[in-house]
């Protein structure tokens, strides 16, 4: 069971001594993943306790088993994590996974996360990502977005929004 795991792996991410020993750990972590992938429901399960609490200490860790057996139905769930601007420990591994799965249900939270203004994040990784995510997703609403965030004051997402569209 999926949860049992995450527990597993953070006792030994807390018992480790060092970088080298966590870095062991998460690659074990990995292939046990990929060797033996949790259930789409087991994920969903795990995504809604994060969801419900942010200090949700394994919430990594489902990210990670969340891109070890990937499915549109976990959609809902991680635009509901999304549209939570103050639970944004995840943002950007949400984005990532919502870029992958390709899903149209994601355009609103995608679109929401355009607006996301952290100190933390200079760079406006999460904004740039939710464009490459509506990128994909390739659908008239996800380009109208992408058009009006081409026209945004802020360089680094106009820019990002114009490139995405001369390669429309």
């Amino acid at each position: 069971m999926l949860s049992n795991t995450v527990e597993k792996y953070l006792k030994l991410f807390k018992d480790s001594s060092n970088y080298r020993e966590t870095d062991r750990i998460a690659d074990e972590m990995k292939k046990e993943f990929e060797t033996s992938p949790p259930s789409v429901s087991e994920v969903i399960q795990e995504l809604e306790k994060y969801a419900s609490n942010p200090d949700y200490p394994g919430a990594w860790f489902i990210m990670m088993a969340a891109w070890s057996n990937l499915s549109k139905d976990y959609t809902p769930i991680l635009c509901q994590i999304l549209n939570d601007e103050s639970n944004n420990g995840l943002h950007e591994s949400v984005v990532e996974l919502l870029d992958v799965l390709r899903d149209e249900r994601a355009i609103p939270a995608l679109s929401k996360a355009l607006t996301y203004r952290w100190s933390y994040d200079e760079w406006l990784n999460v904004p740039r990502k939710s464009l490459l995510a509506l990128a994909e997703i390739r659908t008239p609403e996800a380009k109208m977005i992408i058009e009006s965030a081409a026209q945004s004051p802020e360089e680094l997402i106009s820019e990002d929004a114009n490139l995405i569209l001369d390669n429309w």
